[in-house]
């Protein structure tokens, strides 16, 4: 391995085991409870097209921190939903997320904020934009609160990253 891979790995170790330490879970369960909140006061309208999950077919893109990708994967594996990279590879071909399923979202726990503040609704255009940059920044002043490497790129490159790694998980979230 060289010093690149190394380190990659090592940003990799670091975002699943800090998904896992109660401080850090509560700190993002926080930033949840925010957004949650605001998309209530918001109200936008949800079809459930799965639009969003099609990233190809309606030219977006998710993005998410490297905090946030690793504690969807482990959330999703404890219950029963981890993906490989074979069926993030076929995502990728499909133009969509591994956790869609028809028009369905099957990482709803798990998901990230940037998933939980994208609505096609358009009354819902201009409030979030800035909903997603407020839960971004306070996402990203949590690596910074406990130290967790931070690294943010689009939804399927990161997850290739996280799944890719062979570390053995432990704790709440683990295998």
């Amino acid at each position: 391995m060289n010093d690149a891979s190394d380190e990659e790995a090592a940003s990799v170790r670091a975002w699943l085991e800090a998904a896992m330490r109660p401080e850090v879970e509560a700190a993002i369960d926080a930033i949840l409870v925010m957004v949650d909140d605001a998309v209530r006061a918001m109200r936008p309208h949800c079809l459930a097209s799965g639009n969003c999950c099609r990233f190809e077919a309606h030219g977006h893109r998710l993005y998410a921190s490297g905090l946030e990708v690793a504690r969807c994967v482990l959330i999703c594996r404890s219950e029963g939903r981890g993906i490989t990279t074979a069926d993030l590879e076929a995502a990728v071909e499909r133009g969509n997320c591994p956790w869609q399923i028809g028009r369905l979202c099957t990482a709803r726990e798990g998901r990230p904020t940037g998933c939980r503040v994208y609505f096609c609704d358009p009354r819902a255009s201009d409030l979030v934009p800035e909903l997603a940059e407020r839960a971004h920044a306070a996402v990203r002043a949590i690596h910074d609160r406990f130290e967790i490497p931070y690294e943010y790129g689009e939804w399927r490159s990161m997850l290739a990253r996280v799944v890719g790694d062979r570390t053995p998980s432990s704790g709440s979230r683990g295998e």
